[in-house]
């Protein structure tokens, strides 16, 4: 057994690398890249992404789930991988020629198909995506190295060949066969621990059921964000379907990193339910709960208050209109983090995961009737885009609540008082911003006076907000304070 120590650390500093990377990646691309090339690359990178999941057919979910169940038994293991490889390798196959009978049929600018069929490489690899063995192994050191070399082998590589502002195919391919060389790695080195060995038909019969349902549930959230990119690639310019996904990048790459919380306190949760320990687990989501949005909610009000700011110098002044899509990103991701306790916490840990994929089911068709609509009537702005999913995902999170309340999983009023506190506190935030932009004028350009801007609004919102949490005298906040003077005073000694 691994150290769960050692796992944990590794498992954080990877969750780091695929923020970091991005953020260092991302500004450059958007800078280099012409606008309509790299709208061109977002439409074709949504494209795959419908066909992906059909390639690995929920594979990743069940494998870790199975292989953690027989990691003692080597004959089983053997067996098990043979087996989901098998079935992945004949789904990628199929996906792959479905992929491209349908993009030779389609139409498109020359550069436009040629995107399409160097990317396919992205969906003809998924068969040797087996990283779900590592994790199922706790091989998470070696995940992190490989992460590390893969991640230096694309910078260098995007530095390297995407020069000039039409090198959108070398980007594609750099993207491509990276993506390839990360899955051979994870391939060729699991493949020393397990063999393929022979299966039947009756075994592959008995998983593909299970499979499917897995597939439902792990994809059932394309029907939102992953819903309107595709809208918008059929019925936009390609550069506002870049608006929408650099947007989506910037906000949910510094969200990420605190929605790690979440999910770290999960086994924990079901240990207490296993115990029939009630109480423990009340308070854990209360407690959990509570600190998630006591960081997620000022963070987000304060990207929302420097949308525009943050998006300029993350990809330049020429995605400037690309700012009030971060608003509304940032904004979103209140009910996005309240849904992610209720459902991940609560719902899917006491076991009610078949209703919760109902529920996604009906906010997803509902944001499919909301994103046609828009389509009809030739809508193209992804600003509308962002808020049909925004009132979709208020509907789920009704219907969350409704099926907690009835089932009585959870008592939800501390959690919802706390979060209604933190939003009203944080709302001085645009107050603040306003009064900064009205003493400190600036023109939407990377300059010393936007970054005064900045720099004066974060300085004052974070200082607002720690005055009203000391009057409030807000427990989190206070016990935070102790344990910094415990630690100071503790080093001091």
């Amino acid at each position: 057994m691994k150290n769960i120590k050692v796992n944990a650390i590794a498992n954080l500093m990877l969750r780091v690398l695929n923020i970091v990377f991005p953020l260092i990646t991302g500004p450059y691309i958007a800078r280099i890249l012409s606008k309509t090339d790299y709208g061109y690359f977002n439409i074709t990178n949504t494209f795959i992404g419908l066909f992906i999941p059909f390639a690995t057919l929920g594979i990743y979910n069940y494998g870790i789930r199975a292989i953690s169940k027989v990691k003692s038994d080597k004959d089983a293991i053997n067996r098990t991988f043979s087996l989901l490889f098998y079935i992945s390798l004949v789904c990628t196959l199929v996906t792959t020629l479905a992929y491209f009978l349908i993009t030779f049929s389609m139409e498109g600018t020359p550069l436009l198909k040629t995107l399409y069929y160097v990317m396919a490489i992205q969906v003809f690899a998924q068969f040797l995506n087996i990283e779900w063995m590592n994790e199922a192994f706790e091989n998470y050191t070696f995940i992190l190295y490989k992460t590390l070399a893969i991640r230096i082998l694309m910078l260098v590589s995007i530095f390297a060949f995407v020069r000039s502002e039409h090198d959108i195919v070398a980007y594609a391919l750099v993207m491509s066969l990276v993506t390839m060389i990360n899955y051979l790695a994870s391939f060729l080195w699991i493949k020393r621990e397990v063999k393929f060995v022979k299966v039947s038909m009756l075994e592959v019969k008995r998983v593909i059921q299970p499979l499917i349902a897995i597939l439902l549930l792990a994809n059932a959230g394309m029907l939102y964000t992953y819903l309107d990119r595709m809208f918008l690639s059929a019925v936009a310019l390609p550069e506002d379907v870049s608006y929408y996904t650099i947007a989506q990048t910037l906000v949910f790459s510094i969200s990420g990193v605190i929605s790690g919380a979440v999910s770290v306190s999960v086994p924990r949760l079901g240990y207490y339910l296993g115990i029939n320990d009630f109480k423990a687990y009340d308070d854990l989501v209360n407690k959990g709960g509570r600190i998630f949005m006591f960081c997620i909610i000022p963070l987000s009000f304060g990207l929302a208050v420097l949308g525009p700011h943050a998006t300029i110098l993350y990809a330049g002044e020429r995605y400037l209109d690309a700012g009030t899509s971060v608003i509304l990103f940032a904004l979103r991701s209140i009910p996005w983090a309240l849904a992610l306790i209720l459902e991940n916490q609560i719902i899917f840990v006491q076991g009610y995961e078949n209703r919760l994929t109902v529920i996604y089911f009906i906010g997803g068709g509902i944001n499919l009737a909301l994103n046609s609509l828009l389509a009809f009537n030739h809508i193209a702005n992804p600003a509308f885009y962002i808020v049909t999913t925004i009132f979709a995902e208020l509907v789920v999170i009704a219907l969350d609540m409704l099926l907690i309340r009835q089932n009585n999983l959870f008592r939800m009023r501390k959690l919802l008082i706390h979060t209604g506190k933190y939003m009203l506190y944080a709302s001085g935030f645009f107050v603040i911003a306003y009064l900064i932009s009205v003493i400190h004028p600036i023109e939407w350009i990377v300059n010393g006076a936007l970054l005064v801007n900045i720099l004066a609004t974060i300085v004052s919102c974070v200082i607002y907000y720690i005055i009203v949490l000391a009057l409030v005298k807000d427990e989190i906040f206070i016990s935070s304070l102790q344990a910094i003077k415990n630690k100071v005073f503790k080093k001091k000694g």
